[in-house]
């Protein structure tokens, strides 16, 4: 979920759509060693 304030509806959704991209793409990005990330020892 995002919550996303402002006052300009483009820059509110190109916010959003952007915030999105960058979590997806650390999401499937592929580690060096041919791993995927993982949480596990960070949290």
């Amino acid at each position: 979920h995002l919550t996303i304030t402002g006052d300009n509806n483009h820059h509110i959704a190109e916010a959003g759509f952007k915030a999105f991209g960058r979590a997806l793409g650390q999401a499937i990005r592929i580690l060096p060693n041919n791993a995927l990330p993982s949480s596990k020892g960070q949290l």
